[in-house]
């Protein structure tokens, strides 16, 4: 499992999406319980333009363990980048409030998008 894992990530560094993504969904198929797993997969949806996959990764995340604060943070920006303020509002709130710091100017960039709603 560590060895897809691992792989998964290589493949991202040398450009290889479909390899990662193939790579990180068989480690999530051989433990899903596997939060780093769904994490890195996001991370690769998010490069491929999948963001509503890389939300249901980032969700599976945090529904794991709610305490992956950067989770919330990565998820809040895929919801910003789909236009659903709110939700990536949400999310940025969850983040600072356990203390992501580099979340408050996403979170203030959110506030003003949705006054000219």
């Amino acid at each position: 499992m560590d060895a897809f894992n691992n792989r998964g990530v290589a493949y991202v560094e040398q450009g290889d999406l479909a390899g990662a993504i193939a790579d990180l969904s068989r480690v999530i198929e051989l433990n899903p319980e596997f939060a780093g797993a769904y994490f890195n997969r996001g991370n690769v949806r998010v490069e491929q333009g999948d963001l509503a996959g890389a939300i249901a990764d980032y969700t599976q995340v945090i529904e794991l363990n709610p305490e992956v604060v950067i989770a919330y943070g990565y998820r809040g920006l895929a919801y910003r980048d789909l236009q659903q303020y709110r939700e990536a509002l949400a999310d940025f709130n969850r983040a600072i409030e356990l203390g992501l710091q580099e979340a408050i100017p996403y979170r203030d960039e959110v506030l003003q998008l949705l006054e000219r709603e």
